[in-house]
């Protein structure tokens, strides 16, 4: 009998792991990319399926198991509708946190996740993109009086301010502006500044460390410092570490 359970269990783990890794290999890589996955909520809703669909459901397996039993495949059943509830409602829980826009405001990049975002309010058609696509750059233009009225919308209750899409201005278009809002990269590079995030860095791209610009990116989980390139405007990567230690200073 334990033979068969221990049969039953490596089974029923062996098609939920290959299902979850899936499911998880297709939302990381259309609604988490890199180099925005560790900036996220994500790993503790996977934690939490995890535990429930390779775990627990398993383990229930084990526990109920017995070709003998009259009532084993109800049993099975309730064990899978269990774990289907679970991975569904894990799924619509990284959706509602997945970044649509990586906005820039004022003076740093910020994710606005899909619960927040309000694509149909772009006024530019393209930067109108669906919530089930990957994360799109864009520029948030305000001015001090526009600024103000959302800072006092978002305290009554209203969305962050860099969420509201009405505002936002094509990312590319706006390099120039973006880049004059760049981290101090000499005081970056300092070696008592250095931590193993911006150690690795270097070992990758230390030779063109001088092409690239380091701006805030504020998560929603932790902030970094995300690296991008001056000229094509492309993201390379992101360091951790806290950006405003490298403000510039006037």
């Amino acid at each position: 009998m334990f033979k068969n359970k221990l049969k039953a269990f490596f089974i029923h783990f062996l098609l939920s792991a290959v299902a979850v890794s899936l499911i998880f290999l297709a939302v990381v890589l259309v609604w988490f990319p890199s180099p925005f996955l560790g900036l996220t909520n994500f790993k503790d809703v996977a934690t939490i399926i995890i535990a429930v669909d390779l775990v627990l459901g398993p383990l229930l397996t084990f526990v109920v198991f017995n070709p003998k039993k009259k009532s084993l495949k109800k049993d099975l059943t309730v064990i899978v509708s269990i774990q289907i509830f679970a991975l569904s409602y894990g799924i619509y829980t990284l959706f509602l946190t997945h970044p649509v826009y990586i906005a820039f405001h004022d003076n740093a990049f910020n994710m606005i996740i899909a619960k927040q975002a309000m694509p149909e309010k772009a006024k530019y058609e393209q930067l109108k993109v669906s919530k089930l696509s990957k994360p799109t750059f864009v520029y948030m233009k305000t001015d001090k009086e526009i600024r103000d009225k959302l800072f006092a919308d978002t305290i009554n209750g209203g969305r962050d301010v860099e969420a509201n899409a009405e505002f936002y201005e094509p990312y590319a278009d706006n390099l120039e502006s973006i880049l004059e809002n760049s981290l101090d990269a000499v005081k970056l590079f300092e070696e008592k500044n250095l931590t193993a995030s911006s150690k690795e860095f270097l070992e990758e791209y230390n030779e063109r460390k001088n092409d690239y610009a380091y701006l805030p990116l504020i998560g929603t989980s932790r902030n970094a410092i995300i690296v991008i390139d001056k000229k094509t405007a492309k993201v390379v990567t992101t360091i951790n570490d806290d950006p405003w230690k490298f403000a510039k200073t006037e």
